[in-house]
């Protein structure tokens, strides 16, 4: 259920938005989840990355705000890239994956490790790639997906697209509303002040000329949330948010060149009521402008270079942070080199040139050695960085305008087996990061971030995945092991919110027109206070869901049902906030 970067079958008249992630990453490792997982997981990003991955999440009761540790790094150290552009805010330097829909696009991959170099400001422990990809095939086809839960949860999503060999265009539609009243277990109490609605809307369009393709990405996103409370004190709170992202890629291929330039323009703005029944509200809103030249070279078939140059201009405002901007230039090289059939290289070198303060310069390394057709090694080292956020920066009252930008230096060995239908990857990695921002009282009471904090992350990832057909019947086993130490070197403590063992994995049946699966998320215990005194328990949560195809031909009718937590077990993932009870999800979902 997923898949390695390398088996992905790419159509032959396709535009690859990210080249950065397709042709210069072949040292990292790289894992796609497959169209299933994200329908069996398609309410949040969230969920899908809960279940299938190793990233552990906070999150602030269902629904709510959440933000992902990766290999024990904070959340914004933590990239969310958007057909080759940062979508983290420019406000807090984070991503909240409940605003993110999976639906809304075609591939989703998880790249370990540093890549600061190649995507900028908080690509420290990982990076998250959402994709749209446009291929010029003769197709025309619609999607729509219904569904019902508990807590009076609905859901719609649709999805249509017409293309030929010169036009493409798609249109997405994701739709959610929930009550989400659950039960706290054993607790007499219920999560209220919870409900949320979210609506996100995607299209893609691309044309093709005779040595040129041109295209546009655009997302829209709306939410309003209530913010629950604790399970010691309630909320009345609420809270809304707008985000939109436009991209325009033009790729002209002459010879052994080809140019890419893109223009880009995102925007996220947020209102906090603290008590909505007045109306008053605290604004933060940010704009982002993106212009971007990509020159690359095949010298010849087994060496590529590929120069970027970046410019990137952002102006925020807010109630907190009055009104300020950030100019960035940024100048990249790229390199790739084929040795033999067993062996490649890359190497990667980024310097920016901000007006705000000193930028390091930065570098990676990776290697791939293939060898024999049974197992195959990666390696990567690199320095990365994030810069402080508008936030850290210039909030009222306690911001930091002499802050410096973090910097971490990263290492990762990955040994992958495959036999016959088994795949199996042992990965070790290693973190070392300095000037980390961390806010703390200064002599006035008064909060404000400093660079103090210098810490260590090291740990082991192991992903394994196995199928088995025979008759009419298909077996399918994923299993993912992540260990990680994060410790903070001033106190010698484990980092807060980072557990030392993380475990999720799936089975999968299939016989004829029928499909089952079972899905296992286990979180080790965490610390919630920095002292390591304040600890959430460990726990396990099970889903087991059902799926039938009615009709098969002409226009096709799958309907199934998920049942979420079926133990009812109680957990929390953040301190004081439970998550659901035992609930139920039905859908039918129709092709045409």
């Amino acid at each position: 259920m997923y898949a390695q970067l390398d088996s992905i079958q790419h159509l032959t008249e396709v535009m690859v938005i990210d080249a950065k992630l397709e042709d210069y990453s072949e040292g990292f490792e790289l894992i796609q989840l497959s169209d299933t997982l994200i329908i069996r997981n398609s309410v949040s990003l969230t969920e899908v990355l809960n279940f299938n991955t190793t990233i552990y999440f906070k999150e602030n009761g269902y629904g709510m705000v959440s933000s992902p540790s990766f290999r024990g790094t904070n959340a914004s150290q933590t990239a969310v890239i958007w057909n080759g552009i940062s979508i983290n805010s420019n406000l807090n330097g984070q991503t909240d994956f409940n605003t993110i829909a999976p639906s809304s696009f075609n591939t989703i991959i998880i790249r370990s490790g540093g890549g600061s170099t190649q995507y900028g400001s908080g690509a420290v422990g990982g990076s998250i790639h959402l994709n749209n990809i446009i291929d010029f095939q003769k197709k025309q086809s619609s999607d729509l997906r219904l569904s019902y839960g508990s807590f009076s949860t609905i859901n719609g999503v649709f999805k249509s697209r017409f293309s030929s060999d010169k036009k493409y265009i798609d249109l997405g539609i994701d739709f959610i509303s929930s009550e989400n009243d659950y039960e706290y277990i054993d607790l007499n109490q219920k999560n209220e002040n919870g409900n949320f609605d979210k609506l996100n809307v995607a299209a893609n369009a691309g044309l093709k000329f005779r040595k040129s393709t041109l295209s546009w990405n655009s997302n829209y996103f709306s939410g309003t949330r209530k913010f629950s409370g604790t399970i010691t004190s309630p909320s009345k709170d609420s809270y809304k948010d707008i985000t939109t992202r436009n991209l325009v890629t033009w790729n002209k291929t002459y010879n052994k060149w080809k140019n890419t330039i893109k223009g880009a323009h995102t925007f996220e703005r947020y209102r906090y009521y603290p008590q909505p029944e007045n109306q008053l509200y605290f604004e933060g809103q940010s704009t982002t402008y993106l212009g971007d030249y990509q020159l690359e070279y095949e010298i010849n078939k087994d060496l590529k270079i590929s120069s970027i140059i970046n410019y990137t201009y952002i102006k925020s405002k807010g109630t907190n942070i009055g009104v300020n901007d950030r100019n960035t230039l940024a100048v990249i090289f790229l390199w790739k080199h084929h040795l033999n059939e067993k062996l490649s290289y890359g190497i990667n070198l980024r310097q920016a040139f901000l007006t705000d303060f000193e930028n390091p310069f930065l570098a990676s390394f990776d290697v791939n050695y293939t060898i024999n057709k049974y197992y195959s090694l990666k390696a990567n080292g690199s320095k990365n960085y994030r810069t402080p956020t508008f936030n850290d920066l210039y909030w009222n009252s306690g911001g930091n305008e002499n802050l410096n930008p973090e910097t971490s230096y990263q290492v990762e060995i990955s040994n992958q087996f495959v036999w016959n239908q088994f795949q199996l990857n042992i990965t070790g990695f290693y973190i070392s990061s300095e000037d980390l921002i961390k806010w703390q009282p200064g002599v006035d009471g008064l909060f404000t971030p400093v660079n103090i904090s210098k810490t260590e992350n090291n740990g082991i990832e192991v992903n394994g995945n196995f199928s088995k057909s025979f008759n009419k019947h298909e077996l399918n086993l994923v299993f993912n092991y992540s260990y990680t130490a994060a410790k903070d070197l001033e106190k010698n403590k484990q980092l807060i919110y980072v557990p030392y063992h993380k475990v999720t994995g799936a089975f999968n049946y299939y016989y004829k027109k029928f499909s089952a699966y079972y899905q296992l998320l286990f979180n080790g215990e965490v610390f919630t206070t920095t002292d390591n005194y304040g600890i959430l328990d460990r726990y396990s949560v099970s889903n087991l869901g059902f799926e039938y195809l009615i009709q098969e031909k002409l226009f096709p009718i799958k309907i199934g049902i998920k049942f979420n937590n079926i133990f009812n077990t109680y957990y929390e993932n953040v301190a004081y906030r439970p998550m659901p009870n035992r609930n139920i999800q039905t859908f039918i979902n129709l092709k045409f």
